[in-house]
């Protein structure tokens, strides 16, 4: 499976060789803002896991490639702070000179591409996955008394020294990473965990919203599934 995972890297690999040869042709590279990323990463035997998904960072931790020609200042410079893909539109933005809109949670990579330090930035990456769509056709799940679809759901919060998951059902789980960076020590140690988990409330305060809770996308529009229907594949 490795090999066959590099085998499609190399592969993208070539295509976006194809993609800068056109670019040169056309006189138009170093007019370009390129970003190279992905939406998520594989498990490939990480903590006994195959695919994506779950809480563990092999899933989302994610390659990051953006090059700017115009910002010369660090060019080549490999960034340690922690990016997320929430990141790359208000980077876009600024690229084509256009106001980041206040809806973005991400913030410009910017400073970085120009070589100089942004004003202020994150201590931490977070990500999250909801499987409630994956529990639709185990019901039924009678509305409102059954809540069970609503905790099927995480959220991580990865600092530089821990990993806490919280699930929506309750259960948590702290990874120390100081101690062991490859997330197989967890600690129950209210001195470690209680910090993360209050970062993790904190964060989750400041992005959650509720607009389409519990509604499913579907072809014809966004609602819930009638009673003895298939949800059917979600987009």
């Amino acid at each position: 499976m490795r090999a066959q995972y590099y085998g499609m890297i190399s592969d993208v690999d070539e295509q976006v060789g194809r993609l800068r040869a056109g670019l040169e042709e056309l006189r138009v590279w170093d007019d370009t803002v390129v970003v190279v990323t992905s939406d998520h990463g594989e498990q490939l035997g990480d903590q006994g896991t195959l695919g994506k998904g779950g809480c563990f960072e092999a899933s989302y931790r994610v390659l990051g490639i953006v090059a700017d020609p115009r910002q010369r200042g660090g060019r080549g410079r490999v960034v340690d702070a922690f990016t997320e893909n929430v990141d790359v539109m208000p980077t876009l933005c600024e690229a084509m000179g256009l106001e980041v809109p206040a809806a973005c949670d991400g913030m410009p990579l910017t400073p970085f591409l120009a070589g100089e330090e942004p004003p202020w930035w994150r201590d931490a990456a977070h990500w999250e996955y909801d499987w409630r769509a994956e529990r639709i056709p185990f019901g039924p799940h009678p509305w409102p008394w059954d809540r069970r679809l609503e905790r099927q759901n995480l959220a991580v919060v990865r600092s530089s020294s821990a990993a806490y998951v919280q699930y929506g059902n309750g259960e948590w789980r702290c990874f120390d990473l100081g101690a062991d960076p490859s997330w197989r020590t967890e600690t129950t140690d209210p001195a470690a965990v209680l910090p993360p988990a209050q970062s993790m409330l904190s964060w989750r305060a400041t992005h959650a919203e509720r607009q389409f809770t519990d509604m499913v996308l579907v072809d014809g529009g966004v609602g819930r599934v009638p009673a003895g229907l298939s949800p059917g594949p979600t987009r």
